[in-house]
C-alpha cells in the first residue's frame, strides 16, 4: 500500500483537451501534499465496447503519458481493458485504487462513469470516496461555444478538416505522432499512410502543417488523399532524418 496519500483523476485522455486539463490542474494543484496521479488507459475502451463506432485515436499513448507528465502527473496507473475489467464495479475499483494506491482525493468530471455497464457516474463515485475515507471533486465541463469540449467532438473536427475548432478544444495544433507509421521516401515527398492505424484521420485536402523532425520544424503544406495518403514535400526531412511529429494547421484547399 502507498504510504504518501494520491489525488487522483480517472479517465481515457485521448488527446487531452481543455477539459482534461482542467481536472490534471485541479490533481497538480493539491501537491505537495498528494502525489497528482492519473488513471487511464493503453487503449481506449471503445476499442472494444463499441470497435465499429470508434472514430480512432487523437493522440498515442506516447503522447499521452509524455503530454500528462508535462502537466503535473507524478504518477500514472495505465488500465489494459479488457473484458474481465468492464465487469468490475465501480465500487470495487474505487476501494482498489484507494487500497493500492493510496488514493485519498478523487477529481472527475460530472459526465464521469465507470465500472460494469457504466453504473456508476460521478455522484455515485463520491458516495463510495466518503466510505473509503477519501474525497471526491466533481468538475463541470469546459466549454466552447456553449458547447461541452469532448474527445468525440474534436474527433468530428478533425474528421471534417475543421482544424481550428480542434485547435480551439485541444489548446493546441491537432498533432500525428508519426513515429508509429511508416515514412516512405520516393526522392521529392514523404509519404505517410495513415489508414488502418486507429488513427483519427482529416478529412481529403490541403493543410498547412508544422513538421517535427530531430533536426528541428519547418512549416509546408501536406496533403491528405482520399486514399489515406499524408504526403509532402521533404525539403530536408529525408528518408535518412524521418520526421517525428505533424501538427496541422488550417486547411487551405
Amino acid at each position: 500500500m502507498a504510504t504518501v496519500p494520491a489525488a487522483a483523476t480517472i479517465g481515457v485522455f485521448d488527446g487531452l483537451h481543455l477539459g482534461h486539463r482542467e481536472l490534471v490542474a485541479r490533481v497538480v494543484a493539491k501537491a505537495p501534499g498528494y502525489i497528482p496521479m492519473a488513471v487511464t488507459f493503453r487503449d481506449n475502451p471503445k476499442k472494444l465496447t463499441r470497435p465499429h463506432q470508434f472514430e480512432g485515436d487523437l493522440f498515442s499513448l506516447e503522447q499521452k503519458l509524455s503530454s500528462l507528465d508535462a502537466a503535473g502527473i507524478q504518477l500514472c496507473v495505465l488500465i489494459d481493458f479488457s473484458g474481465n475489467f468492464s465487469k468490475l464495479a465501480g465500487s470495487e475499483f474505487v476501494s482498489t485504487l484507494v487500497r493500492s494506491f493510496g488514493v485519498r482525493s478523487f477529481v472527475v468530471g460530472s459526465d464521469f462513469k465507470c465500472g460494469h455497464r457504466l453504473s456508476t457516474d460521478a455522484r455515485s463515485l463520491g458516495e463510495l470516496a466518503r466510505s473509503n475515507g477519501a474525497t471526491a471533486e466533481i468538475v463541470e465541463p469546459v466549454a466552447i461555444e456553449g458547447e461541452a469540449v469532448s474527445s468525440s467532438r474534436i474527433r468530428s473536427a478533425v474528421a471534417s478538416g475543421r482544424m481550428d475548432q480542434a485547435l480551439a478544444m485541444l489548446g493546441r495544433p491537432y498533432t500525428l505522432d508519426l513515429r508509429r507509421f511508416e515514412t516512405e521516401y520516393d526522392g521529392t515527398t514523404l509519404i505517410v499512410s495513415l489508414r488502418g492505424h486507429g488513427v483519427v484521420e482529416p478529412a481529403p485536402g490541403t493543410y498547412s502543417v508544422t513538421v517535427i523532425c530531430p533536426s528541428g520544424c519547418r512549416d509546408v503544406e501536406a496533403t491528405i488523399r482520399h486514399d489515406g495518403s499524408l504526403r509532402w514535400a521533404a525539403d530536408g526531412c529525408t528518408s535518412d532524418v524521418e520526421p517525428s511529429f505533424l501538427a496541422f494547421g488550417p486547411k487551405i484547399a
